[in-house]
């Protein structure tokens, strides 16, 4: 049977994601805010626990702000570490527990500023969760508070906790340094986790929550706080300025430090899981990033063959990555093959083996031999080690993309 003789229905169907522009603050241009579902794999990554060896009773939240070799620091509020008796740890979002190797704790007193420094050791590659300012967190501006809280059944395991709030209130003057005043749902366990703002980055640190009593826990018959919904956390920028005013000194985490508030590569680092166009390396490449941050190049994008018909390479990378994100998303991208879209030969998904094309991903040249040209069109097809299942049918081949994506495709 000639594949090209083929009928069948194409889908194309292409989702948009709705854009909203954020707030212009002082002489700030507006720009892009993200959405909350992005925002929330930016804390998914960079959020931690920070636990103890008396258990939970006592445990918080941090953030992972900086990284030096195989050194992380995370950023936490100081009454989650302040024991000198204790011995702590950090879980991260992998569920891998590293012992807190150094500790660095800045209030000295009750009236000082309620943040700490905790460095781990990992060869693992964690995102660090971008800068802010905390200025632009005007009163009436959208907040989103990450952390792991204190489980409420026996026995069960602590989960990141990710709501959004709005801010309430700027104190010029508050008790341990906490002025950035909001309204969100917390929970004993989540300070010393991040505040971020509506661009995904950190803008104050949690720490505190107003209460009106207690109540005590019919699970574990630990007593708990009553909170209004009304809290409060220390504002990034108050620790940025307390780094800048620290001296140099060899054995000081804080002074040692090296941040960028709007780094672009932690924002690619941190974005969620999916294909996105890369240009870093002045070609432009459709690359994979799983749930991890760990990236794999899928498709490059060398051809200047339809530039003339105003897709150059930049343009076709932007838009078969959003294509094959889309898919992605919604979980029609299990198999890729050759087939008929549009009366034009094109390389596309299919649900199953020996099954239609369904999603446009790209089109072929009039005079190109579909077999070859899907062969080497992604990246990872020319390692022998690497490659995923391929099906040969009476047809095409079909190729086991969702296998490599992690998902659970398999022919009944």
């Amino acid at each position: 049977m000639n594949v090209w003789g083929l009928r069948f229905d194409a889908l194309t169907v292409i989702l948009t994601g709705a854009v909203t522009v954020a707030a212009v603050v002082g002489q700030q241009s507006a720009a892009c805010a993200k959405t909350a579902e992005e925002i929330a794999q930016v804390a998914m990554l960079s959020t931690v626990e920070v636990n103890n060896t008396l258990g939970f009773s006592t445990s918080g939240s941090g953030v992972i702000i900086a990284k030096q070799g195989n050194i992380y620091t995370v950023l936490t509020a100081n009454h989650v570490v302040a024991s000198l008796a204790q011995e702590y740890s950090i879980r991260t979002h992998l569920e891998k527990n590293y012992t807190a190797i150094r500790i660095q704790r800045l209030a000295k007193n009750d009236r000082d500023i309620d943040l700490a420094l905790v460095q781990f050791q990992s060869r693992e590659p964690y995102p660090v969760a971008p800068m802010g300012e905390s200025g632009r967190a005007v009163v009436g501006s959208t907040i989103y508070v990450a952390g792991y809280p204190l489980p409420i059944a026996s026995g069960s395991e602590r989960k990141l906790e990710f709501t959004a709030g709005i801010v309430s209130s700027r104190l010029g003057r508050a008790s341990s340094g906490y002025g950035l005043r909001y309204q969100a749902v917390t929970r004993r366990g989540m300070s010393g986790g991040p505040v971020f703002d509506d661009d995904g980055r950190v803008v104050g640190i949690h720490g505190q929550g107003d209460t009106v009593g207690t109540v005590t826990s019919q699970w574990n018959g630990q007593t708990e706080e009553i909170k209004t919904g009304l809290n409060a956390a220390i504002p990034i920028d108050s620790f940025t300025a307390l780094r800048s005013q620290t001296k140099p000194n060899g054995f000081d985490i804080l002074s040692n430090l090296s941040i960028s508030r709007s780094s672009s590569q932690s924002q690619q680092n941190l974005r969620q899981a999916g294909f996105l166009c890369d240009t870093s390396t002045g070609e432009p490449v459709t690359v994979y990033q799983n749930p991890q941050g760990f990236r794999e190049p899928w498709i490059r994008w060398n051809s200047n063959f339809f530039s003339g018909s105003g897709y150059d390479p930049l343009t076709r990378c932007q838009q078969v990555t959003q294509r094959l994100e889309n898919y992605n998303r919604n979980k029609q991208l299990n198999y890729v093959t050759v087939g008929i879209v549009n009366n034009q030969k094109a390389i596309c998904t299919s649900s199953r083996v020996n099954g239609p094309c369904e999603g446009l991903i790209y089109t072929l040249r009039r005079d190109q031999d579909p077999a070859p040209a899907l062969s080497s069109f992604f990246v990872w097809l020319g390692n022998q080690k690497a490659r995923p299942s391929l099906f040969e049918s009476s047809s095409a081949v079909y190729i086991n993309v969702g296998e490599r994506l992690g998902l659970d495709v398999s022919e009944p």
